[in-house]
């Protein structure tokens, strides 16, 4: 018991003042993103692990392969989390990319191997992509948003590539349209925006004038803009979750903007059916009370996928 207390003691240590060990004490952390089963790599991926018992910090390392010398592309820090990272940098070169993970101290020097190398491919053009926050960029509760098994792209038939980026609020996706989305050449749109504007206060008005700004973005570049209704939140799960939501009346205001989506040529209503009869998302379809979670995406995905088959069906075949 006293070996194993000490031992401990001494590993805490490593971690706290980065001394020096050998890699080969800890085994490399198990990657659990699934990029490569995805039809298209998020634009913004969520690099993800299983964290091993008391580690604090991981390093990981994207490289970008290429015929005359791979070249190193990222080397980040986890600060998100201890099993996950999200990359702030778009991915918009196509190519073809490994990445892994390894355990280091506060220092960055190493105190394990790399872990196995995994894969995704960046391709451009793409017939159909998304423009969204977190509800489509993914992710639930402690499920981190490079897993297939919360993104609702995953439950719709049609391949989508995820231009999405958790906390954009409809102004941080004007600001990067020309970055993110035109790289792609996207012949169809989809924009999921405004919950993260309405839960900090904006009202309708602001909103549909960005979704417009958005929607006039497209039309220049010979893209058909699909707008998605908004889904509700649940104020009661939030607050005990820890989720900011300003007072106010929120629900109206995300009314008003689902009614001007919903007179758009081209839009999806996927909130109905995660909406209760008071206006909240529904309970049993969201842990946190503003993502909706596995059953609530499935719903999204199978319902975005059966609107796009029924209007756009010349772009699938082709």
């Amino acid at each position: 018991m006293l070996k194993k207390f000490l031992s401990a003691m001494m590993f805490m240590c490593v971690l706290m003042f980065g001394v020096n060990v050998d890699a080969k004490k800890i085994p490399p952390p198990v990657l659990t993103a699934e990029f490569d089963q995805m039809d298209f790599a998020q634009l913004y991926p969520t690099y993800s692990w299983e964290p091993l018992p008391m580690t604090r910090f991981y390093q990981v390392r994207v490289i970008k392969l290429e015929l005359a010398q791979d070249k190193i592309v990222r080397e980040l820090m986890n600060g998100e989390a201890l099993n996950r990272m999200t990359d702030s940098t778009p991915f918009t070169q196509p190519g073809k990319y490994l990445w892994h993970v390894r355990v280091v101290d506060k220092n960055q020097n190493p105190l394990s191997d790399w872990s196995e190398e995994k894969f995704f491919t960046v391709t451009a053009p793409v017939t159909f992509a998304v423009l969204g926050d977190s509800i489509s960029h993914g992710g639930a509760a402690y499920i981190p948003a490079g897993q297939l098994s919360c993104q609702w792209e995953t439950y719709c038939d049609v391949p989508i590539k995820n231009l999405a980026r958790s906390g954009d609020t409809t102004q941080m996706m004007i600001d990067r349209f020309d970055n993110d989305v035109l790289p792609f050449s996207p012949k169809v749109l989809l924009i999921i925006a405004g919950v993260n504007d309405i839960r900090s206060g904006s009202n309708g008005e602001a909103v549909i004038k960005n979704l417009t700004i958005l929607r006039d973005k497209c039309l220049a570049h010979d893209i058909t803009p699909v707008f998605c209704t908004l889904t509700s939140m649940n104020p009661e799960i939030m607050q005990a979750r820890g989720i900011p939501i300003t007072d106010g009346d929120w629900r109206h205001e995300r009314e008003k903007i689902n009614l001007w989506i919903m007179r758009t040529p081209y839009f999806v209503d996927v909130a109905d059916a995660l909406t209760d009869s008071e206006g909240f998302l529904r309970f049993e379809f969201t842990p946190d009370g503003l993502h909706p979670a596995l059953r609530g995406k499935k719903i999204m995905g199978e319902t975005i996928a059966k609107y796009l088959r029924a209007n756009f069906s010349t772009l699938i075949t082709n």
